[in-house]
């Protein structure tokens, strides 16, 4: 019996990557179709989108077996620190007994990279389904959506679980000293700052109150430097310039139900976190992996594989909900940065969280 055809809704990065490992575990690429007009044109709208993503060493060695490559600097080192505070931690990769502690990449780049992989593969990506093969597919997999928009509502089955309010401030930052290996991560009153090395600077994530945010991206280029300087602790120094790329505001969106009848739902579909631990994307990466695998189990009831998949990514679903959650809200976090550096084990922990993930 042939295998159902697969239609997947949004062809970002967990679409793109259901669809490999679809192709991976053996679904018949003919049995699999991607629909995202944004993707599908000669110029796709992500060209130029300044986000920059933050990939675990399980994502790195994935996107490896799939023969996806990418260009992304590699972190060896995560300093933490909290403002005002005395002490801080870091986390280097010899300590966590791994060759490194992630990569970061352009989401743009990493969007190029799956593109041209699929193209490889012979998987189109199709504008609507007009141009698809099927009328009805066996198999409907939704990896678009979870874009939080205060006030607005959200896709049926999408709860808003919190308003961080703030908002998170992207940007890139020269400085007199070229970046290495260490991301920065800085608490501050208002909010987590990461500086993130990414080539021969860095990238700029800033989760801030909303009147902060604005008046951080309305200052001059002078007064951000000097700002971020001082939010830093000068423990980055020499910043001699920042550019702010974008501005959106930040919100935990959840999806209990992941699965109905013949529909899952994987990626900011599914869920969409806090960026302060950069546990998203490598969340919804594992989302698409374990769903291709539930699949995969031929002589089942499709319903049967999807309810397969949702209890499976149960606990790893709430387990990074949870640590980010934590991680925005609670003082007592960037109060006590000093003194969990010296209980055993929390740093490894705390370099878990901050590892981007399994």
């Amino acid at each position: 019996m042939s295998d159902p055809v697969i239609r997947i809704q949004g062809a970002g990065p967990a679409g793109m990557m259901a669809a490999l490992f679809l192709l991976k575990f053996g679904w018949s690429e003919d049995a699999i179709e991607l629909i995202d007009p944004a993707i599908a044109r000669a110029t796709p709208t992500h060209a130029d989108d300044p986000r920059v993503l933050a990939l675990s060493p399980g994502t790195l060695t994935r996107l490896s077996q799939l023969n996806v490559t990418i260009d992304a600097t590699r972190i060896r080192c995560i300093h933490v620190s909290s403002q005002g505070r005395i002490g801080s931690m870091e986390i280097r990769s010899h300590n966590a007994g791994v060759p490194e502690l992630g990569g970061l990449s352009g989401y743009a780049g990493l969007m190029d990279a799956l593109r041209a992989r699929l193209v490889e593969a012979g998987i189109p990506i199709h504008a609507d389904t007009a141009a698809c093969r099927s009328d009805s597919p066996g198999v409907r997999i939704v990896a678009e959506g979870g874009v939080y928009r205060p006030g607005q509502p959200t896709d049926p089955g999408v709860e808003v679980v919190r308003d961080y309010g703030q908002d998170a401030v992207l940007g890139w930052v020269e400085t007199m000293k070229p970046p290495q290996d260490t991301a920065w991560e800085r608490f501050t009153p208002d909010g987590a700052v990461a500086l993130l090395p990414v080539g021969s600077r860095y990238a700029l994530i800033w989760c801030c109150r909303h009147d902060a945010a604005a008046a951080f991206e309305s200052s001059t280029p002078e007064m951000q430097a000097l700002q971020l300087e001082r939010a830093m602790g000068g423990r980055v120094g020499g910043i001699r310039q920042v550019r702010i790329t974008a501005r959106y505001p930040l919100g935990l969106l959840w999806r209990e139900q992941i699965v109905q009848a013949e529909t899952a739902w994987i990626g900011n579909s599914a869920q969409t976190l806090h960026p302060i631990a950069g546990q998203g994307l490598n969340l919804g990466i594992r989302d698409a992996e374990v769903l291709a695998a539930c699949l995969m189990q031929r002589g089942r009831p499709v319903a049967e594989r999807l309810l397969d998949y949702a209890q499976r990514r149960r606990t790893d679903r709430w387990a990074v909900r949870t640590a980010t959650d934590t991680l925005a809200r609670r003082a007592w976090v960037r109060h006590t940065i000093g003194g969990v550096a010296l209980l055993p084990g929390a740093r490894k922990l705390l370099g878990q969280v901050l590892m981007f993930g399994g």
